[in-house]
């Protein structure tokens, strides 16, 4: 008897979002949690090379559009703009460019990849699982920050850094892993892990929440729920010493989007749990020494607030002057926002010379592909929002909220790299349970042609037999 060749073993189809996701503390933790998704991205296009045709989303042509406008802008990465410091020739410029675009490439690929991906090769429920786990470390993280915000290290990829590029401030965030961001004024450290920063950490904890109630409460088990339930109360600390007013808010906003939904579909039982727990967290606030935290924020916002009303009013200016394209990247202030004569010095590092672009998404967008990218970036979203506005099942509320968070959270914190991604996955989810609310409404027609035809072949062979009687 010959032999049988041994069967190779075959890696499953999700196989590189699972290592993405699940794997996603370790890559923090190596300093490559800001590229890893570059790198991830690289054997998902591999594997719908070989599946092809690729499908894309509804009007992916607008997201196109605004990718075709990252990459011209690069044109305009050395142009001075006016009223700012004048660009650095140098290299440190084209590489925050750079990778800033492999961002945007490699979490649209990401939202592709899904969205190719059938039921079989990775169920809905598996995905928003694993989106499940990543805020489990979420909040592990930030209770880490919260208790240990002066641990940090550096990571294992500095050392193939160059020293030239180790002093450009998006390159120190991840050489150097910490728990937290510790900023002057504030009071109280500001959690981050498993994030290279604080506003990253509240912007993604706040998405990745709607997809853990989805998992672990509505779509589990009465003892996952139970730890469910413990983890988000435990939470409430982190978010707290976050400090991240607009999340606080932004928070608010996404209750009073789901408690719309319900009460137009008549859930009133779970209305009534939801204010439940709203009252239970805002009790644990008032009554623990996290009221302290939060009246400590909201009494430092007034210098805050300017500055973020000054930088935004700049970004409008600056892209006045570049509209179609913008200038490819952030811009810097010529002073400060109180004075155009006050700026960086050797004995104050941190006057002036604020970057314009810096304080969120859509003033990002301004900046760099000026007003007709930011249109685009937000025509996108928006459509997604009306698109799937319809959808009433958990997947379709906690998508489309997923989207108006995103909008929301663009007038006050970048989104590149990771909160972007988890739009994008939102997006990729409600077109995928789009396509399979279609399939099964096609399913459910032609069950019911078939019982038609097949009625009408047994009354046309019944009539033979009837005229015969007569």
């Amino acid at each position: 008897m010959t032999a049988r060749p041994a069967r190779r073993r075959r890696w499953p189809r999700a196989w590189p979002l699972a290592a993405l996701l699940l794997g996603y503390p370790i890559w923090w933790a190596m300093g490559i949690g800001e590229i890893v998704w570059t790198l991830f991205a690289i054997p998902m296009c591999v594997q719908m090379y070989r599946r092809r045709p690729v499908r894309f989303p509804p009007m992916f042509w607008v997201w196109g559009l605004f990718l075709t406008l990252v990459v011209v802008s690069v044109l305009m990465l050395n142009v001075h703009a006016p009223d700012t410091i004048a660009t650095n020739s140098g290299g440190g410029n084209y590489v925050a460019y750079a990778v800033r675009l492999l961002n945007y490439v490699s979490v649209t690929v990401v939202m592709v990849y899904i969205g190719n991906l059938t039921e079989q090769e990775l169920p809905r429920l598996r995905l928003i699982r694993w989106l499940s786990v990543v805020f489990v470390v979420t909040v592990l993280g930030g209770i880490a920050g919260t208790v240990m915000p002066n641990f940090g290290y550096d990571s294992p990829i500095k050392r193939f850094v160059p020293a030239s590029l180790q002093g450009i401030d998006f390159v120190q965030q991840f050489t150097h892993i910490g728990t937290a961001q510790v900023q002057q004024g504030l009071g109280f450290p500001r959690p981050s892990a498993p994030f290279e920063y604080a506003n990253a950490w509240g912007n993604n904890y706040s998405m990745l929440l709607i997809w853990f109630v989805i998992g672990w409460l509505i779509l589990a088990t009465d003892r996952r729920r139970i730890a469910a339930l413990a983890l988000i109360v435990a939470s409430v600390i982190p978010v707290v010493y976050s400090q991240n007013r607009g999340v606080w808010l932004g928070m608010g906003l996404g209750v009073g989007y789901v408690a719309l939904r319900l009460a137009m579909l008549r859930r009133f039982g779970v209305l009534l749990g939801m204010a439940v727990a709203i009252v239970v967290s805002g009790a644990l606030v008032v009554a623990t020494p996290l009221q302290a935290v939060v009246t400590n924020r909201l009494s430092a916002t007034h210098n805050s607030n300017d500055l973020r009303g000054s930088l935004s009013q700049q970004a409008l200016s600056v892209a006045a002057g570049s509209p179609i394209i913008g200038y490819g990247s952030t811009r810097s202030t010529i002073g400060s926002n109180k004075s155009a004569t006050i700026g960086k010095s050797p004995g104050c590092p941190k006057c002036g010379n604020r970057v314009i672009g810096s304080t969120g998404q859509l003033w990002l967008v301004l900046v760099a592909q000026g007003y007709l990218g930011a249109l685009l970036y937000l025509l996108f979203l928006f459509q997604g929002v009306i698109r799937y506005w319809r959808d009433n099942s958990v997947v379709g509320i906690g998508g489309t909220l997923v989207l108006l968070l995103s909008v929301f959270y663009t007038l006050l914190y970048t989104a590149v790299v990771s909160p972007l991604a988890i739009t994008l996955i939102g997006m990729a989810l409600l077109w995928r349970n789009d396509e399979a609310r279609k399939e099964q409404e096609a399913a459910q027609l032609q069950v019911k042609v078939q019982a038609r035809t097949r009625l009408t072949q047994a009354v046309r062979a019944r009539r033979p037999s009837l005229e015969a009687g007569v």
